[in-house]
């Protein structure tokens, strides 16, 4: 525990001081986000928060003893996701190269790492090759899912980090209790640093905004790391549930499809921008940036800790995709009633106007 504790200080330490170091160089490498309609941010803010804790997550993994426990595949195809996202953060790819090229890469990366056969607990007795080509999409799915709905949720100060904090929170309690000794160490250096980075980013008394921000490298490569280590715990028969591993992200999952659908639904693409996040509404209704970011990683905790105690008194999985629909109603009925209501403060505020004209 003493080793845990000093390597995680040691990845804090090294997350906080590539962030110094690599802020001073976004300028001139061009790696600033500028505000916009949807962004609300104010001045030039350096994107280099995703680059510094993915330094400090794969230097503590070269330089210690305990690194990750893991092939060159995951390493590979982590390097592509971070150098895919900088790309993006420094020139804007069209969504679509995007979309293909991690598509590519998750399968490379579950060909590689081989995994792909997820447990479903009790609701899906699997076997047979035509099992295993259903549960290969579906791992394909959830790592492009993952990482688009954690670069989806990086739009408010400490979100997209906070979140990635509570989940690795719980996914380091799992790993610990199961004695997977090759991911302990990682899980919690990882963990550390991204709570480097957050010192930068979350709001607080101490920092009224955000310096830093954590770009497309940072919450893309965040996703996919996340949406590995769900993967490796749920692989094989003996892995845990899916289901209830999936409690641990289901928020940022859940606001994707519901954003998604109704991109569609309105006849857009589903990968077109606009200020229907999750997090937009809240702040429409009139919270704070800061109360924002802090109920929905509370939310987003609350949910992991479901997941973890599903896991801990085996509860059987129906039960726990019941209570995955059932938060996908709550959500749903907030995000109606709060477009509704938007909607109807438009319509009042345009129709003097409209009297005018007439």
């Amino acid at each position: 525990m003493i080793f845990l504790l000093v390597e995680s200080s040691a990845s804090l330490v090294l997350s906080t001081v590539f962030v110094v170091l690599l802020r001073w160089l976004s300028v001139p490498l061009r790696l600033i986000d500028l505000p916009d309609h949807r962004k609300i941010h104010e001045g030039a803010v350096p994107l280099c928060g995703g680059i510094a804790i993915f330094m400090a997550f794969a230097g503590m993994n070269l330089l210690t003893a305990n690194g990750m426990d893991v092939g060159p595949g995951f390493w590979l195809a982590t390097i592509l996701v971070v150098t895919l996202g900088v790309l993006d953060d420094r020139f804007t790819l069209p969504a679509r190269l995007r979309f293909a090229a991690q598509v590519m890469i998750a399968v490379a990366m579950i060909a590689a790492e081989s995994l792909g056969q997820m447990s479903f607990g009790d609701i899906l007795p699997v076997a047979g090759p035509g099992a295993y080509v259903v549960l290969l999409v579906i791992s394909v799915g959830f790592v492009v899912g993952l990482i688009n709905a954690w670069n989806m949720a990086d739009g408010v100060d400490g979100l997209a980090g906070g979140m990635a904090a509570s989940t690795l929170v719980w996914i380091l309690v799992l790993v610990l209790q199961m004695g997977e000794d090759g991911l302990i160490f990682p899980v919690a250096a990882l963990l550390a640093a991204v709570g480097g980075f957050l010192v930068f980013n979350l709001r607080s008394p101490w920092r009224a905004r955000a310096s830093v921000y954590l770009g497309d490298a940072g919450s893309t490569g965040l996703g996919a790391i996340i949406a590995y280590l769900i993967l490796r715990l749920s692989d094989g028969a003996q892995g845990l549930p899916f289901p209830s591993l999936l409690w641990l992200v289901i928020v940022p999952v859940i606001d994707t499809l519901s954003l998604m659908v109704r991109r569609l639904l309105d006849h857009r693409s589903p990968m077109s921008a606009d200020r229907r996040h999750l997090h937009h509404l809240m702040i429409d209704s009139g919270l704070s940036q800061a109360a924002t970011s802090y109920i929905i990683i509370l939310v987003s905790f609350l949910c992991g800790g479901i997941g973890y105690l599903g896991l801990l008194f085996e509860v059987p999985q129906q039960v726990m995709v019941a209570g995955l629909l059932l938060v996908t109603v709550v959500h749903s009925a907030f995000v109606l009633t709060v477009e509704t209501a938007t909607h109807r403060r438009a319509n009042r505020a345009a129709s003097p106007s409209i009297k005018l004209q007439i």
